[in-house]
């Protein structure tokens, strides 16, 4: 039973390893390829400009409280009734900046995934057709961190994705690595 169980082992390592040796791998650095294709440029003026317009906003919010609060504390004339009401009015205006400062900044976090979803979609895409294309089993993306080392015999696909997206003039790549280094 343990020689059958022994040979059984050898042919199924046998064969694992003919398998792998016929496999062929592929790598790409996809923040590499995302800021050179063109849209990544008009995305971050959008994203530069609505920061801006918010922090406008919020400036515009702030010096209307200062003179609310300036007004409030020079204001020696008027009854407490008023002076109540002002009060509350300067903590109504308070909270209202702070609820327009969150929600601007939640906005700020995830309308760049939503501005760069179609890129990644693009690179995938174009990731996909050239796996195919080239009868590759894996692609691995470096700019994830992913493999440690990335050998000479693995594909490097950013030359041919760059092509593909008509980028031309790109920084050298040296390493094999897909990094732009």
């Amino acid at each position: 039973m343990n020689k059958i169980k022994t040979a059984f082992l050898t042919v199924a390592i046998v064969l694992l390893s003919v398998t792998a040796m016929g496999q062929k791998f592929g790598h790409v650095n996809s923040q590499y390829i995302i800021q050179l294709m063109p849209e990544y440029d008009s995305i971050s003026k959008v994203l530069v400009s609505l920061d801006s317009m918010y922090n406008v906003e919020l400036e515009r919010l702030q010096v209307e409280i200062n003179k609310k609060i300036e007004a409030y504390t020079l204001d020696t004339i008027s009854p407490q009734l008023v002076k109540d009401v002002k009060a509350q009015e300067i903590q109504e205006l308070q909270m209202r900046a702070q609820a327009f400062q969150q929600r601007a900044s939640e906005d700020l976090q995830t309308r760049p995934q939503q501005l760069m979803r179609p890129l990644y979609t693009k690179i995938i895409e174009g990731i996909n057709e050239i796996a195919e294309e080239n009868d590759l089993v894996y692609v691995f993306d470096v700019s994830q961190g992913n493999p440690l080392y990335v050998s000479d015999k693995s594909m490097d696909l950013v030359p041919m994705i760059l092509t593909e997206f008509g980028i031309e003039d790109a920084p050298a790549i040296q390493g094999g690595t897909g990094m732009p280094f």
